[in-house]
Protein backbone atom coordinates (compact mmCIF):
# COMPACT_ATOMS: atom_id res chain seq x y z
CA UNK A 1 0.00 0.00 0.00
CA UNK A 2 1.28 3.53 -1.12
CA UNK A 3 1.08 5.95 1.94
CA UNK A 4 1.85 9.85 1.24
CA UNK A 5 4.11 9.66 4.47
CA UNK A 6 5.91 6.98 3.19
CA UNK A 7 6.33 8.77 -0.70
CA UNK A 8 10.57 10.09 0.60
CA UNK A 9 11.32 6.78 1.84
CA UNK A 10 9.45 4.93 -0.83
CA UNK A 11 11.28 6.34 -3.17
CA UNK A 12 14.71 5.85 -2.19
CA UNK A 13 13.68 1.78 -0.98
CA UNK A 14 12.75 1.91 -5.22
CA UNK A 15 16.37 3.38 -6.24
CA UNK A 16 17.93 1.30 -4.15
CA UNK A 17 16.28 -2.12 -5.50
CA UNK A 18 16.45 -1.35 -9.07
CA UNK A 19 20.38 -0.25 -8.96
CA UNK A 20 21.24 -3.35 -6.91
CA UNK A 21 18.98 -5.31 -9.58
CA UNK A 22 20.79 -3.29 -12.39
CA UNK A 23 23.84 -4.39 -11.38
CA UNK A 24 24.65 -1.20 -10.30
CA UNK A 25 26.15 0.08 -6.59
CA UNK A 26 23.31 2.22 -5.17
CA UNK A 27 24.32 6.02 -4.99
CA UNK A 28 24.06 6.20 -1.31
CA UNK A 29 24.26 3.51 1.37
CA UNK A 30 23.71 2.82 3.64
CA UNK A 31 19.97 3.41 3.43
CA UNK A 32 18.60 4.78 7.09
CA UNK A 33 15.15 4.37 7.53
CA UNK A 34 13.87 6.18 10.63
CA UNK A 35 10.73 6.44 12.78
CA UNK A 36 8.56 5.89 15.67
CA UNK A 37 7.22 2.26 16.17
CA UNK A 38 4.34 1.50 13.44
CA UNK A 39 5.06 3.48 10.49
CA UNK A 40 5.78 1.54 8.19
CA UNK A 41 9.55 0.65 8.16
CA UNK A 42 9.32 -3.08 8.56
CA UNK A 43 6.71 -3.07 5.72
CA UNK A 44 8.98 -0.94 3.35
CA UNK A 45 11.98 -3.85 3.91
CA UNK A 46 9.68 -6.93 3.82
CA UNK A 47 8.35 -4.90 0.38
CA UNK A 48 12.08 -4.41 -1.11
CA UNK A 49 13.24 -7.92 0.49
CA UNK A 50 10.57 -9.54 -1.64
CA UNK A 51 11.33 -8.11 -5.03
CA UNK A 52 14.52 -9.49 -4.49
CA UNK A 53 12.83 -13.04 -4.07
CA UNK A 54 11.28 -12.99 -7.02
CA UNK A 55 13.93 -11.40 -9.00
CA UNK A 56 14.95 -14.34 -11.91
CA UNK A 57 18.89 -13.35 -11.57
CA UNK A 58 18.80 -14.94 -8.07
CA UNK A 59 20.20 -12.16 -6.02
CA UNK A 60 20.00 -12.70 -2.43
CA UNK A 61 19.24 -10.92 0.66
CA UNK A 62 19.10 -11.08 4.24
CA UNK A 63 17.31 -9.37 7.15
CA UNK A 64 18.90 -9.45 10.50
CA UNK A 65 17.73 -7.64 13.96
CA UNK A 66 19.55 -6.29 16.64
CA UNK A 67 18.58 -9.11 18.30
CA UNK A 68 19.32 -11.60 15.77
CA UNK A 69 23.16 -10.31 15.97
CA UNK A 70 23.61 -9.86 19.74
CA UNK A 71 22.46 -13.47 19.17
CA UNK A 72 25.44 -14.42 17.00
CA UNK A 73 28.09 -12.64 18.68
CA UNK A 74 27.25 -14.59 21.47
CA UNK A 75 28.65 -18.02 20.24
CA UNK A 76 31.80 -18.84 19.35
CA UNK A 77 34.18 -17.43 16.51
CA UNK A 78 33.80 -20.29 14.12
CA UNK A 79 29.78 -19.37 13.82
CA UNK A 80 30.17 -15.76 13.80
CA UNK A 81 32.90 -15.76 11.24
CA UNK A 82 30.65 -17.67 9.10
CA UNK A 83 27.50 -15.52 9.67
CA UNK A 84 29.85 -12.23 9.06
CA UNK A 85 30.86 -13.64 5.80
CA UNK A 86 27.44 -14.69 4.59
CA UNK A 87 26.07 -11.29 6.12
CA UNK A 88 28.89 -9.04 4.07
CA UNK A 89 28.35 -11.01 0.66
CA UNK A 90 24.57 -10.94 0.10
CA UNK A 91 23.04 -8.20 -2.44
CA UNK A 92 21.31 -6.73 0.22
CA UNK A 93 20.89 -7.00 3.72
CA UNK A 94 18.48 -5.11 6.13
CA UNK A 95 20.09 -4.07 9.11
CA UNK A 96 16.79 -3.45 11.25
CA UNK A 97 15.92 -1.70 14.99
CA UNK A 98 19.88 -0.63 15.29
CA UNK A 99 18.92 1.41 18.76
CA UNK A 100 18.79 -1.84 20.17
CA UNK A 101 22.51 -2.68 19.47
CA UNK A 102 25.02 -2.76 22.48
CA UNK A 103 28.11 -1.17 22.15
CA UNK A 104 30.23 -4.42 21.70
CA UNK A 105 28.03 -5.69 18.53
CA UNK A 106 27.78 -1.93 16.93
CA UNK A 107 31.27 -2.00 16.33
CA UNK A 108 31.14 -5.55 14.63
CA UNK A 109 28.20 -3.64 12.83
CA UNK A 110 30.32 -0.66 11.54
CA UNK A 111 32.99 -3.00 10.58
CA UNK A 112 30.43 -4.84 8.70
CA UNK A 113 29.01 -1.76 6.66
CA UNK A 114 32.70 -0.90 5.76
CA UNK A 115 33.50 -4.26 4.17
CA UNK A 116 29.81 -4.17 2.45
CA UNK A 117 30.74 -0.52 1.08
CA UNK A 118 34.27 -1.54 -0.22
CA UNK A 119 32.54 -5.02 -2.18
CA UNK A 120 29.34 -2.22 -3.50
CA UNK A 121 26.90 -4.18 -1.55
CA UNK A 122 23.52 -2.11 -0.73
CA UNK A 123 22.62 -2.06 2.97
CA UNK A 124 19.14 -0.71 4.38
CA UNK A 125 19.04 0.13 8.20
CA UNK A 126 16.01 1.08 10.14
CA UNK A 127 15.69 2.48 13.66
CA UNK A 128 12.88 4.40 15.67
CA UNK A 129 15.61 7.64 15.32
CA UNK A 130 17.56 8.86 13.53
CA UNK A 131 21.91 8.54 13.54
CA UNK A 132 22.12 11.97 16.04
CA UNK A 133 20.07 11.27 18.28
CA UNK A 134 21.33 7.47 18.69
CA UNK A 135 23.64 8.75 21.15
CA UNK A 136 24.06 5.77 23.14
CA UNK A 137 25.83 3.89 20.09
CA UNK A 138 29.55 4.32 18.99
CA UNK A 139 30.08 7.70 16.60
CA UNK A 140 32.00 5.40 14.71
CA UNK A 141 28.94 3.81 13.91
CA UNK A 142 26.80 6.55 13.90
CA UNK A 143 28.56 8.77 11.54
CA UNK A 144 28.47 5.75 9.09
CA UNK A 145 25.12 6.04 9.21
CA UNK A 146 24.57 9.91 8.81
CA UNK A 147 26.96 8.97 5.62
CA UNK A 148 24.59 7.49 3.34
CA UNK A 149 21.08 8.34 2.63
CA UNK A 150 18.56 9.25 5.97
CA UNK A 151 15.10 9.07 5.39
CA UNK A 152 12.61 9.66 8.13
CA UNK A 153 9.20 8.30 8.15
CA UNK A 154 6.74 10.14 9.03
CA UNK A 155 3.92 9.60 11.79
CA UNK A 156 0.99 8.59 9.90
CA UNK A 157 -1.90 10.56 9.05
CA UNK A 158 -5.95 10.20 9.97
CA UNK A 159 -6.46 9.23 6.07
CA UNK A 160 -3.41 6.46 5.82
CA UNK A 161 -4.37 4.81 9.09
CA UNK A 162 -8.11 4.14 7.86
CA UNK A 163 -6.60 3.08 4.64
CA UNK A 164 -4.62 0.60 6.79
CA UNK A 165 -7.27 -0.39 9.42
CA UNK A 166 -9.95 -1.22 6.26
CA UNK A 167 -7.33 -3.52 4.40
CA UNK A 168 -6.98 -4.79 7.92
CA UNK A 169 -10.91 -5.39 8.63
CA UNK A 170 -11.29 -6.91 5.61
CA UNK A 171 -8.63 -9.72 5.51
CA UNK A 172 -10.55 -10.31 9.84
CA UNK A 173 -13.91 -10.71 7.95
CA UNK A 174 -14.81 -7.57 10.58
CA UNK A 175 -17.50 -5.44 9.08
CA UNK A 176 -17.50 -1.77 9.83
CA UNK A 177 -19.83 0.79 8.85
CA UNK A 178 -17.57 4.37 7.45
CA UNK A 179 -18.22 6.26 10.50
CA UNK A 180 -17.14 3.30 12.74
CA UNK A 181 -13.75 3.32 10.13
CA UNK A 182 -13.38 6.65 10.73
CA UNK A 183 -13.50 6.83 14.60
CA UNK A 184 -11.67 3.96 14.76
CA UNK A 185 -8.66 5.37 12.77
CA UNK A 186 -8.53 9.04 15.46
CA UNK A 187 -7.95 6.40 18.39
CA UNK A 188 -4.42 6.07 16.97
CA UNK A 189 -1.71 8.21 19.09
CA UNK A 190 2.04 8.56 18.08
CA UNK A 191 1.64 8.14 14.64
CA UNK A 192 1.59 4.53 14.70
CA UNK A 193 -1.03 1.72 13.96
CA UNK A 194 -0.36 -1.03 15.84
CA UNK A 195 -2.62 -0.51 19.24
CA UNK A 196 -5.83 -0.16 17.23
CA UNK A 197 -4.70 -3.33 15.03
CA UNK A 198 -4.40 -4.97 18.25
CA UNK A 199 -8.14 -3.69 19.04
CA UNK A 200 -9.36 -4.68 15.62
CA UNK A 201 -8.14 -8.47 16.44
CA UNK A 202 -10.05 -8.10 19.69
CA UNK A 203 -12.98 -7.40 17.56
CA UNK A 204 -12.59 -9.71 15.23
CA UNK A 205 -13.74 -12.10 17.90
CA UNK A 206 -17.15 -10.65 18.67
CA UNK A 207 -17.97 -9.47 14.95
CA UNK A 208 -19.80 -12.17 13.72
CA UNK A 209 -22.21 -11.98 16.87
CA UNK A 210 -23.50 -9.19 14.92
CA UNK A 211 -25.91 -9.18 11.88
CA UNK A 212 -24.66 -6.23 9.83
CA UNK A 213 -21.53 -3.93 9.71
CA UNK A 214 -20.77 -2.20 13.27
CA UNK A 215 -21.41 1.48 13.12
CA UNK A 216 -19.74 4.08 15.37
CA UNK A 217 -22.79 3.51 17.92
CA UNK A 218 -22.38 -0.40 18.23
CA UNK A 219 -18.33 -0.01 18.63
CA UNK A 220 -18.39 2.73 21.26
CA UNK A 221 -20.82 -0.07 22.91
CA UNK A 222 -18.84 -3.16 22.14
CA UNK A 223 -15.81 -1.17 22.94
CA UNK A 224 -17.56 -0.15 26.91
CA UNK A 225 -18.86 -3.73 27.08
CA UNK A 226 -15.39 -5.15 27.28
CA UNK A 227 -14.31 -2.70 29.35
CA UNK A 228 -12.48 0.11 27.47
CA UNK A 229 -10.09 -1.63 25.17
CA UNK A 230 -8.54 1.21 23.80
CA UNK A 231 -6.51 2.16 26.44
CA UNK A 232 -5.75 -0.45 27.35
CA UNK A 233 -4.45 -2.29 24.18
CA UNK A 234 -2.23 1.05 24.35
CA UNK A 235 -1.22 0.04 27.94
CA UNK A 236 -0.49 -3.16 26.32
CA UNK A 237 1.94 -1.76 23.44
CA UNK A 238 3.31 0.74 27.03
CA UNK A 239 4.22 -2.41 28.40
CA UNK A 240 5.80 -4.75 25.40
CA UNK A 241 8.16 -1.01 24.78
CA UNK A 242 9.31 -1.26 28.73
CA UNK A 243 10.11 -4.81 28.69
CA UNK A 244 11.71 -5.42 25.39
CA UNK A 245 14.12 -2.57 26.40
CA UNK A 246 14.71 -4.00 29.69
CA UNK A 247 15.89 -7.32 28.01
CA UNK A 248 17.53 -6.10 25.05
CA UNK A 249 14.86 -7.45 22.34
CA UNK A 250 13.29 -6.24 19.63
CA UNK A 251 9.21 -5.32 20.58
CA UNK A 252 9.06 -7.58 16.73
CA UNK A 253 10.54 -10.57 18.71
CA UNK A 254 8.38 -10.26 21.60
CA UNK A 255 5.29 -9.94 19.48
CA UNK A 256 6.64 -13.16 17.05
CA UNK A 257 7.08 -16.95 17.30
CA UNK A 258 10.99 -16.86 18.55
CA UNK A 259 11.18 -19.67 20.95
CA UNK A 260 14.80 -18.26 21.85
CA UNK A 261 15.59 -18.29 25.67
CA UNK A 262 16.23 -14.09 26.12
CA UNK A 263 13.16 -13.92 23.91
CA UNK A 264 10.82 -15.94 25.44
CA UNK A 265 11.18 -15.01 28.65
CA UNK A 266 10.61 -11.13 27.99
CA UNK A 267 7.98 -12.23 26.18
CA UNK A 268 5.96 -14.15 28.86
CA UNK A 269 6.78 -11.25 31.67
CA UNK A 270 5.13 -8.80 29.40
CA UNK A 271 2.61 -10.93 29.44
CA UNK A 272 2.28 -11.41 33.24
CA UNK A 273 2.43 -7.55 33.29
CA UNK A 274 0.49 -6.86 31.03
CA UNK A 275 -2.44 -9.34 33.22
CA UNK A 276 -1.63 -7.62 35.98
CA UNK A 277 -1.79 -3.44 34.79
CA UNK A 278 -4.16 -3.80 32.14
CA UNK A 279 -7.53 -6.24 33.48
CA UNK A 280 -7.67 -7.59 30.18
CA UNK A 281 -9.06 -10.99 29.92
CA UNK A 282 -6.73 -13.68 28.68
CA UNK A 283 -8.40 -14.11 25.33
CA UNK A 284 -7.90 -10.43 24.78
CA UNK A 285 -4.81 -10.45 25.88
CA UNK A 286 -4.09 -13.52 23.73
CA UNK A 287 -4.95 -11.43 20.69
CA UNK A 288 -2.90 -8.33 22.03
CA UNK A 289 0.18 -10.75 21.71
CA UNK A 290 -0.16 -11.58 18.27
CA UNK A 291 -3.53 -13.45 18.36
CA UNK A 292 -2.45 -16.06 20.55
CA UNK A 293 -4.51 -18.73 22.26
CA UNK A 294 -5.45 -17.51 25.95
CA UNK A 295 -3.90 -20.84 27.60
CA UNK A 296 -0.43 -19.52 26.26
CA UNK A 297 -1.55 -16.29 28.64
CA UNK A 298 -2.03 -18.39 31.21
CA UNK A 299 0.75 -20.42 31.29
CA UNK A 300 3.02 -17.48 30.65
CA UNK A 301 1.57 -15.93 33.73
CA UNK A 302 2.22 -19.20 35.98
CA UNK A 303 5.67 -19.69 34.68
CA UNK A 304 6.86 -15.89 35.42
CA UNK A 305 5.41 -16.20 39.01
CA UNK A 306 7.06 -19.57 39.93
CA UNK A 307 10.29 -18.20 38.80
CA UNK A 308 9.92 -14.67 40.43
CA UNK A 309 9.50 -16.94 43.47
CA UNK A 310 12.77 -19.36 43.21
CA UNK A 311 15.32 -15.81 41.40
CA UNK A 312 15.46 -12.85 43.13
CA UNK A 313 17.28 -10.96 40.91
CA UNK A 314 14.46 -11.30 38.13
CA UNK A 315 11.58 -10.45 41.26
CA UNK A 316 13.45 -7.36 41.68
CA UNK A 317 13.53 -6.42 38.05
CA UNK A 318 10.06 -7.20 37.23
CA UNK A 319 9.46 -5.22 40.34
CA UNK A 320 10.92 -2.30 39.24
CA UNK A 321 9.49 -2.51 35.23
CA UNK A 322 5.90 -2.67 37.59
CA UNK A 323 6.66 0.40 39.15
CA UNK A 324 7.72 2.34 35.87
CA UNK A 325 4.49 1.20 34.40
CA UNK A 326 2.12 1.61 37.17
Amino acid sequence: MSLPEHHLALLAVQATCRAVLNGRRAKLTPLMLHGPPGTGKTSLVSALVTQFATAPEGFTAQVVSAGDLARSHSGNETDEGFADRELAACDLLALEDVQHLSVRVAESVCDLIDRRTARRRATVVTANAGPATLTHLPQRLTSRLAAGLVVQLEPLGVESRRAILADAAREKKVRLTSDALDWLASQSTGGGVRATLGLLQNLAQVATAYSGPLDQATLEQVIAETGQPTSAVSDVSRIVKCVANAFNVSEKELLGSSRLRSVLLSRQIAMYLARELTGLSLPRLGAAFGGRDHTTVLHACRKVEAELAEDAGLARQVKELRAGLA
